[in-house]
């Protein structure tokens, strides 16, 4: 702030002797800045006169630390200096409120610096007065700094009011520069009216030009082309093979044909610039090779004049564009080839199919010229008039998971490679578009985990931009392809594209029929996606699938119908095994056949049901319990039953207990400690809907955790509970596999002649009930319970019997553990040939299982002790 002073004062003086004071960091007397306060009269510069001189005075006092205490003397002085200097002359009226204001904030600050020193002055009184030296260096930086602070922030706003009073000036002066444009406006009024009829006689000339332009550009559509200007040489990862394929093919004639097809979004542009700026490529054409960009070709003359441009011709003196184009190239003595870049467009165009297949034709035909095409589909175009340059390259795929994680990094180099990005990957099906939009958003901040959550709610949506194209926009991209004229074309083409995006493993051509009765014309609308590009049929040929982002957008923009929703929830209902979910059953192996390609598909249509708020997620659940369970002699896996328990609840269905009750059988099985708690949620809901069986079942249940626990006693009574209560209820069948459970305690306890009474008794009940399988169990477990006892022959016999009677039933399970008891039974014999040769049957077995649980824990004990 610049201050005029009317007369001399003291503070003038005052800064006029302390002005190297200031500068050269020397101290000014307390008298002066005393002599300096009582020249002002205004209370609030009084105030902070007053509290800078007690900080000053303390800190004189202050014997220790004197390099601080000196420095916040200086500072205290310094700013003094620039307070009652700018503030001389004025009256209290005459300062700006926030010049109060700043002064007051001045004083707060000294006031808190004196709270400080004061605490340091009573410590210099203390005999401890060394051990506070560093403390009272660390306090007086602090009262330093906030002195600083505190001045910095007085300059500042002191500058503002400097550069607002010439603003004020400069506001003056502007509107005195007003004035005198008035004046002059006045005194030229006539010669500006002459001027603006001048320039009226201007524009008309110009609007009649701009017409006659506009009609020339629509005779001559070059002058708006756009550029054909080779694109750069792209960055490209895991394409190697195809790129080296279609150089190959390149080089196999001076008049190849090569096509690059595939879906949106997939890279081709960028696999065929690799190809044209290939160091083999540029040394055999040199400067001829053209870039022809498609994509604005939306008519037959356009499409020609891009051509044109691209080889650099003249503009047309003949009409005839096409007649000069090969007229040039079959006049050249050089070698062309011509890269139609997107050439889906012109393609499409209604109603000119065939004449931009006779250009292309036309073309084609000219020997010193070869060309490359990349397009959306699975077919080149014109392949009837156009000898395709054999043998021709397969649509582009998706990129492999370590070429996808070196492009993703590649552009997002602070992430790191690992599980997380790699799911990330997966989830975009590799898709290098997709994966180049994913990266750039990991670029800008956002984590791996961040992206998958937002790709799980927004889809597509996460990876579109607004006025974005084909390049930059998953969602334009794709969209493209949807809005093609044979798609549109196809009413149903969108509807079975609708039906395939519900299954996430594709879907079964054999099934497609089942799946959607009300698409009869199904085939054609299947070669018109697959024309598109939209779908790809799977290694086998025997499936249709879609790449994950075209699936998201379909979910998005074109959910299923509801006639179209039902039959295919009922084509999957038809598959649910029920009643045939166990190993052991005459038809499990053909169930598990059927389900072996859908068990993905089969996940995603019961959860879909299940969250859908009609009837059929009540028909649902008793579905989704019956293909947990076939999951539980599987894969066992909790999320579907889980998924029926929370809708079981929702609708209090009478399935509740049920669903508690499979829920806690996989959750015992996974070895999780919630079971028991299940298992009596499961008993108390069986008691409600009047399911004794089951409710005493559950008891059994909680017996069976409790032996595997070690509570071998507690375990047996509650056994014992359920085995009475079902007997009681007629349940003979469970109630003897309680007994065999029992026998499984007296075999963990050593107690082996007992276990030999309870396996004995039960395969007797089996027996009587028909229930070989049953029976054979326990006859498998008394060959163990014998080989304890010592009783070898005993057991090996049992054992033998047992192998043989289940794989009669096709029991792998239970024949697989009979060989791997005999191996201790031999080894107890000392026969250690035989024992390592039932070992390693038994481990054969085992592996042949192999989708079982606990088989890989099987295998791995196995291993390790033939190992020793």
């Amino acid at each position: 702030m610049v201050l005029s002073h009317s007369k001399p004062s003291s503070s003038s003086s005052l800064r006029a002797s302390a002005g190297t004071a200031i500068l050269g960091g020397a101290q000014v007397s307390l008298a002066l800045l005393e002599k300096s306060m009582d020249g002002t009269n205004i209370p609030f510069v009084k105030g902070v006169a007053g509290a800078a001189l007690e900080v000053i005075k303390i800190a004189k006092a202050i014997q220790s630390n004197r390099d601080e205490c000196d420095n916040l003397i200086d500072r205290s002085t310094s700013l003094l200096v620039v307070i009652l200097g700018s503030l001389a002359g004025k009256t209290e009226d005459a300062i700006p409120d926030y010049v109060r204001k700043g002064v007051e904030r001045l004083v707060a600050a000294f006031h808190e610096v004196l709270a400080g020193l004061r605490i340091i002055e009573k410590r210099a009184h203390n005999w401890r007065a060394i051990l506070y030296y560093l403390d009272n260096g660390e306090k007086l930086k602090d009262c330093l700094a906030k002195l600083n602070w505190a001045m910095d922030e007085f300059q500042v706003t002191s500058r503002v009011d400097s550069c607002l009073k010439d603003l004020e000036r400069h506001e003056e002066l502007r509107k005195g520069q007003e004035r005198i444009l008035e004046s002059q406006q006045e005194l030229h009024q006539e010669v500006k009216q002459e001027l603006q009829r001048g320039r009226n006689e201007v524009r008309g000339g110009f609007l009649e030009m701009r017409e006659a332009i506009k009609e020339q550009n629509t005779s001559n559509p070059l002058s708006s082309m756009p550029s054909s200007v080779m694109p750069p040489d792209p960055k490209i990862f895991g394409r190697l093979q195809y790129i080296e394929k279609a150089i190959k093919l390149l080089f196999s004639s001076t008049e190849a044909k090569i096509a690059i097809l595939g879906p949106g979004g997939i890279g081709k542009t960028s696999v065929a610039l690799k190809v044209i700026h290939d160091a083999l490529v540029v040394e055999r054409f040199g400067e001829n090779r053209c870039w022809v960009p498609c994509e604005q070709a939306t008519s037959v003359p356009l499409f020609v004049e891009l051509v044109a441009k691209s080889l650099k011709l003249s503009p047309s003196s003949s009409g005839d564009r096409l007649a000069e184009i090969i007229a040039f190239l079959k006049g050249s003595k050089v070698l062309y080839v011509l890269l139609f870049d997107n050439f889906e467009t012109p393609w499409d165009i209604e109603g000119q199919q065939s004449n931009i297949a006779d250009v292309l034709t036309a073309l084609a035909s000219i020997p010193s010229v070869s060309f490359i095409i990349t397009m959306r589909g699975d077919q080149p175009p014109s392949s009837h008039t156009i000898d395709w340059t054999e043998p021709t390259l397969p649509s582009l795929s998706q990129l492999d998971l370590d070429a996808a994680e070196e492009a993703f990094l590649k552009i997002s180099p602070h992430e790191k490679g690992g599980p997380e990005l790699r799911a990330l990957l997966q989830t975009l099906d590799c898709m290098p578009l997709a994966i180049t939009l994913m990266a750039k958003l990991s670029r800008a901040g956002e984590t791996i985990l961040d992206l998958l959550d937002q790709w799980k709610s927004e889809r597509t949506r996460l990876l579109d931009q607004p006025g974005g194209d084909r390049r930059n926009s998953i969602e334009v991209s794709i969209k493209l392809s949807l809005d093609s004229r044979p798609v549109k074309g196809n009413p149903d083409a969108i509807r079975l594209l609708s039906v395939l995006a519900m299954l996430p493993a594709g879907a079964a051509l054999v099934r497609v029929p089942e799946m959607c009765p009300s698409i009869p014309g199904w085939k054609a609308a299947l070669r018109v996606l697959r024309g598109a590009a939209l779908v790809y049929d799977g290694a086998d040929k025997s499936r249709i699938q879609l790449l994950s982002p075209i699936q998201s957008y379909i979910l998005l923009h074109h959910p299923l119908e509801q006639l179209l929703l039902k039959e295919l929830r009922h084509s999957y209902f038809k598959l649910a095994p029920q009643g045939k979910t166990v190993p052991w059953h005459p038809e499990f192996k053909e169930v598990a056949k059927q389900l072996a390609q859908e068990e993905t598909n089969m996940e995603a249509i019961l959860i879909s049901a299940l969250r859908d708020r009609t009837c059929e997620r009540e028909e649902a659940i008793p579905l989704s319990r019956s293909y947990s369970d076939y999951l539980y002699h599987q894969q066992p896996r909790t999320e579907i039953i889980a998924e029926a328990i929370h809708v079981a609840r929702a609708i209090t269905s009478s399935q509740l207990a049920y669903c508690l009750y499979l829920h806690a059988c996989i959750q015992d099985l996974q070895g999780s400690d919630d079971a028991e708690a299940e298992f009596e949620e499961a008993r108390d809901e069986f008691f409600k809907v009047g399911d004794q069986v089951l409710a005493a079942d559950c008891i059994g249940y909680l017996g069976s955790l409790l032996r595997d626990r070690g509570q071998y006693d507690k375990a047996h009574t509650m056994l014992q509970e359920s085995r009475d209560t079902l007997l009681a209820l007629g349940n003979d069948e469970r109630a003897a596999w309680l007994l065999w459970d029992i026998g499984q305690i007296f075999t963990m306890k050593g107690e082996f002649r007992a276990a030999c009474a309870s396996y004995e008794q039960a395969r007797a009940e089996f027996t009587r009930l028909g229930d070989r399988f049953g029976g054979l169990r326990c006859l498998m477990s008394l060959g163990e319970a014998l080989e304890g006892q010592g009783e070898c022959n005993a057991a090996e016999s049992a054992l033998e019997e047992a192998r043989l009677g289940s794989l009669e039933l096709g029991d792998l399970y239970c024949a697989a553990f009979c060989l791997r008891y005999l191996s201790d039974v031999f080894k107890r014999a000392g026969d250690y040939s035989l024992s390592l040769q039932k070992m390693e049957e038994a481990l054969a077995t085992f592996t042949q299982i192999g989708n079982l649980p606990m088989m890989d824990d099987r295998i791995d004990e196995l291993r390790a002790l033939l190992a020793t």
